[in-house]
């Protein structure tokens, strides 16, 4: 997530925070970090970079629980099927074409107030299972741009993908393709009505943040174009659910987190030196002390629980309707790491 870009190690390959902050601002140099190296974690930046996202995880949990009786439920009113079977998998339609692409369109809108993500699960493909290892290409129809490949191992099989989009606060439009080189069965959107959301008899899935219809698109291998709404999928189904996005909703309050962020870490680090290392430390020409770890480790604790104390003063509801409740009665308790 976002942690790699608002908290830096000087003298480390990756690119500098964008806040501004290294670890180094609070005592905790790349040459300190290279005496609690292990074989596990052989270099300073991979033991730092351990520490920094065991460190963020520890400050969402901790943000969410802070958040849990304003949160509502993570899964929203969306959860459903794209792409049914007209009458059953023999019924087909003839192929498109080299270079025409077919399958199904998502236009995600978050209404600009709230963070969401869409997850697919799985994808089928109901064409003859003597195609094997399908290109299924994934598109930002909005930037017009080629996000990822997708294997599709065998027609007419139900494949589990586990794909994340995210959409912060803006409208998204993925388009979820493969080229139409065969024929396949004759697959609608959205199998009879939807009028508890506003869609189309047999065309369209509109609910309150996703827009699905079957697509055709072409697609030289450089430039999108053509890109048309359909009435079928070109015989693909695929099962997407609608939830929260709680990871960038804390990312777009990441400058708040930056210095409880770095005595995390500093936490991290010296549990790592004062535990894992002692047994396979790879610099054993440095003694360690461990009293002074021990009270270096105490001051850092202490001094993240100043500071996330004060972030949990300022935390207020985000304006958010969809994943918030409202309330302006705000409790804070903070744990030490």
């Amino acid at each position: 997530m976002c942690e790699s870009t608002l908290l830096g190690l000087r003298y480390c390959a990756e690119p500098a925070p964008i806040t501004g902050v290294y670890i180094d601002d609070i005592g905790i140099t790349e040459s300190l970090i290279g005496q609690f190296i292990t074989d596990q974690h052989n270099t300073s930046q991979g033991l730092f970079a351990m520490a920094r996202s065991n460190a963020w995880r520890k400050i969402q949990a901790q943000i969410m629980g802070y958040m849990q009786p304003y949160m509502k439920a993570d899964s929203l009113q969306e959860g459903r099927r794209v792409g049914q079977l007209t009458t059953n998998a023999s019924n087909t339609q003839a192929l498109v074409g080299a270079g025409k692409y077919v399958g199904i369109r998502l236009k995600i809108d978050p209404q600009t107030t709230t963070f969401l993500k869409t997850f697919i699960s799985d994808l089928t493909l109901f064409i003859d299972s003597s195609n094997t290892n399908v290109p299924v290409l994934v598109f930002d129809i909005q930037k017009q741009k080629l996000i990822e490949t997708i294997t599709y191992a065998e027609g007419s099989t139900e494949q589990y993908i586990a794909r994340t989009y995210l959409s912060k606060r803006q409208k998204q439009d993925i388009a979820i393709v493969y080229e139409s080189t065969m024929a396949a069965a004759r697959t609608l959107p959205k199998y009879g009505s939807c009028t508890d959301c506003g869609g189309h008899v047999k065309f369209v899935n509109i609910c309150p943040f996703v827009q699905a219809t079957g697509v055709q698109l072409d697609w030289n291998g450089t430039v999108l174009s053509n890109v048309t709404n359909k009435s079928n999928t070109g015989g693909m189904t695929l099962n997407y659910n609608v939830s929260c996005d709680r990871d960038s909703w804390l990312c777009s309050i990441g400058n708040m987190m930056v210095m409880p962020l770095a005595y995390a870490t500093a936490v991290e680090l010296y549990d790592y030196a004062l535990t894992i290392s002692p047994e396979q430390r790879v610099n054993t020409a440095i003694t360690l002390n461990a009293e002074q770890m021990v009270q270096a480790r105490d001051i850092s604790a202490t001094k993240y629980n100043e500071q996330m104390t004060a972030v949990l003063k300022q935390m207020r509801v985000p304006d958010d309707r969809y994943c918030f409740y409202c309330s302006n009665n705000h409790k804070y308790v903070t744990m030490l790491p």
